[in-house]
């Protein structure tokens, strides 16, 4: 079965479906994630360089409904892009 098969039978489930569905594969990428024993150091040392960035004005924030409108741009062009 191809990705857009299963896709398309994901669309078709119920809102409370699809939310168990979406919570069982981050949880299974979670786990796989984790299995690294170095991930939570590298993960740390990334946030705080990017507290540390903010902290000494050498980034500035985005407010968080900006960050998702542009990220669901970026979607919906790479999958215009797809087609």
């Amino acid at each position: 079965m191809t990705i857009e098969a299963l896709v398309e039978q994901a669309l078709r489930l119920s809102v409370e479906d699809r939310t168990e569905l979406v919570a069982r594969l981050l949880k299974s990428l979670d786990e796989t994630t984790h299995a690294d024993p170095g991930h939570e150091a590298a993960w740390t040392e990334v946030i705080d360089r990017r507290v540390q960035d903010l902290q000494e004005g050498r980034v500035e924030p985005i407010d968080g409904s900006i960050t998702m409108a542009r990220a669901r741009e970026a979607v919906a062009a790479a999958a215009a892009r797809k087609r």
